[in-house]
């Protein structure tokens, strides 16, 4: 464009300003909406990332409440009146109600009556403290019945308005309080065992000790006098044997039952053994105190108990220590109580004794004899003697008994009368029976061979308890066989027939016995329990009457009559009747006039050893 005149003081052209001039807007336009797009853009990436934020805290906040709801746990959210703000379906479950139907309840109202205090002092403590609590509550559910535990774990919080919360978290320890309550009862019954007796409740020798222990503290501090009672069923293993454990254990829980009657509130009564018991009465007035409770305790124990088939009649020894009189220590007076229960048992039984210091030395003797009876029979430390009995009228030997005797290395040589019972009690007679069968049985057979008449019977006295062993009989018809030895020539002795009738096991024994030709006679008769219904279901073949009724003749005229009527009784059942523990030719006369032509005693010998008796024989015969 060429400059027109009159345009101005300057030379310059006018419509090439105005084209700078545009060209310079659009240059400014084009780089607004350069701009503007840009942010436009910048607005869309920041607004799809805003929506991309939004929908993950929208993913995020339900995955929360998913996780809240279904969580292991209960929460909730109380305020300070213990209202309900919020719970979680975890913690509706628990409290058995829709959780539309506990937003703005009291807690307290869905837990059992009672609570509401509690709660609202926890939940005082949480604010007041600002720090987390601990509660247990208990609740029944509405709608099942059933009752839970639960606990609270509370810390304060605020709400979204700023004002004070609990939040809680809200736990099921149901389980685990059975769990608890199990653990404790498993506990308490482990402690029970470990001071009771199992059987029948009583304390065990450890609690005893324990209260003994105790007693004799205070017995120092008032000076007063306690008593210790050792008591003792006598004879408790026949029952076992005649009538089984489990019987055994019955009368063992009354006897205990009856005892448990007697104690005051300072006694203890505490079984120690299988028929073992010990009383502690403290305190005690006097040694007469304690003999009354003795003899009120024989009377209560000697009460029947019932039985199988019938009453059965127990009877128990007692033995009494007194502190301080014997000693202050525990161990010691229940040692001296044991001492004088034994020599209670030697003076007869059913009786009490008090503790002597001249009885310890019996009470050695009897530990001697049971520490060495285990051994007695593997150190060669028993011997047989051997008595005869006599036929008064032939002059010929009927039969020999076979008496065992025990060489004690300290003791001395004793008679059957000072081991065999205490062998009994121990169980160790299976192992002496076996030894005197065997030792005797071939004796008889070395006789034979020295020319001892055939018709002379090898008499061995036999303990119920081997009886009733189902072994017994094949055990001797294997012996026999081994010997060679006739079974005819073998009898065996029994002291009590009435466990033997009443035992079905003995009574097969005795009828296989019988069936190999081994004859049975009862020894001691007429002075132990053997009924005439006995000797009808028994195969008998000989009366032993005891030596207690010949001692008596012929002055005693009851011995006299009763030594009639068993010879009357031995020729009407067709059995031999043999007078045992002859000693006088006195005795020897009256029973020759009875009729008695079978005896045997220290009138004509002594036991003698397996030479000294054939001797004797070929004298005699």
């Amino acid at each position: 464009m060429t400059k027109q005149p009159g345009w101005g003081g300057d030379d310059t052209d006018p419509s090439s300003e105005w084209s700078s001039e545009q060209a310079g807007s659009a240059d400014e336009l084009h780089r607004l909406m350069h701009d503007l797009k840009a942010h436009q853009i910048e607005l869309t990436q920041q607004n799809r990332e805003l929506q991309d934020a939004q929908h993950a805290l929208e993913i995020s906040r339900d995955r929360y409440a998913r996780l809240y709801d279904r969580a292991p746990v209960g929460y909730c959210t109380l305020d300070r009146g213990g209202i309900i703000r919020e719970i979680n379906l975890t913690g509706a479950a628990m409290l058995g109600t829709e959780r539309g139907h506990l937003v703005g309840t009291p807690l307290w109202s869905h837990l059992d009556a009672g609570q509401a205090q509690a709660l609202h002092a926890h939940i005082e403590a949480v604010q007041r403290g600002a720090e987390r609590r601990t509660l247990g509550v208990r609740l029944t559910r509405r709608d099942t019945g059933h009752t839970l535990d639960l606990r609270l774990d509370s810390e304060p919080a605020r709400g979204e308005e700023g004002d004070a919360v609990c939040l809680t978290v809200m736990l099921d320890v149901t389980e685990q309080r059975h769990l608890l309550e199990q653990l404790s009862a498993r506990e308490q019954s482990l402690s029970r065992l470990a001071l009771h007796d199992p059987l029948t409740g009583l304390a065990n020798r450890a609690l005893f000790s324990d209260r003994l222990d105790q007693a004799i503290a205070r017995t120092q501090r008032t000076g007063e006098q306690l008593a210790v009672l050792f008591i003792d069923l006598d004879r408790f293993k026949l029952i076992n044997d005649s009538f089984g454990h489990p019987f055994g254990d019955e009368v063992l829980k009354e006897v205990a039952a009856r005892l448990r009657e007697q104690v005051r509130k300072d006694d203890t009564v505490a079984r120690i053994g299988g028929d073992e018991f010990l009383m502690l009465v403290a305190p005690a007035d006097s040694p007469d105190a304690a003999a009354a409770v003795a003899r009120k305790l024989i009377e209560l124990l000697r009460r029947p108990y019932a039985g199988p088939r019938e009453e059965i009649a127990l009877t128990v020894s007692i033995g009494i220590s007194l502190c301080p009189n014997d000693g202050t220590e525990a161990e010691d007076l229940v040692r001296q109580a044991d001492t004088a229960m034994y020599i209670a048992k030697q003076s007869g039984r059913n009786t009490f004794r008090f503790y002597a210091p001249d009885m310890t030395a019996q009470a050695f003797d009897r530990i001697l004899l049971r520490s060495g009876l285990a051994h007695a029979v593997e150190r060669n430390e028993l011997v047989m003697a051997y008595q005869p009995q006599l036929a008064l009228d032939t002059r010929r030997i009927p039969g020999i008994e076979a008496l065992v005797r025990w060489n004690h290395p300290v003791l001395g040589c004793l008679a059957p009368n000072g081991f065999l019972a205490l062998a009994e009690e121990t169980g160790l007679i299976r192992g002496i029976d076996a030894w005197v069968l065997r030792t005797a049985c071939t004796q008889r057979k070395r006789w034979q061979a020295e020319g001892l008449d055939e018709g002379t019977l090898i008499k061995v006295n036999l303990s119920r308890r081997e009886l009733e062993r189902p072994e017994l009989a094949d055990d001797l018809e294997t012996l026999l066989r081994e010997l060679d030895l006739d079974a005819r020539l073998v009898s065996l002795e029994l002291t009590e027939t009435g466990p033997v009738s009443d035992s079905a096991s003995a009574l097969e024994t005795v009828r296989r016995l019988k069936g190999l030709g081994i004859e049975l006679s009862i020894d001691h008769f007429g002075a132990v329990s053997s009924s005439l219904m006995d000797l009808k279901r028994l195969p008998i073949g000989e009366l032993k009457m005891d030596k207690s009724l010949i001692d008596g003749l012929p002055q005693d005229s009851d011995d006299a009559a009763i030594a009639r009527a068993i010879l009357a009784l031995g020729k009407t059942l067709g059995m031999r009747v043999v007078a045992q523990g002859v000693e006088t030719q006195y005795q020897a006369d009256f029973l020759r006039e009875a009729g008695c032509t079978i005896a045997q005693g220290f009138l004509y010998t002594q036991p003698l050893g397996p030479d000294e008796l054939m001797r004797f024989v070929k004298a005699w015969t």
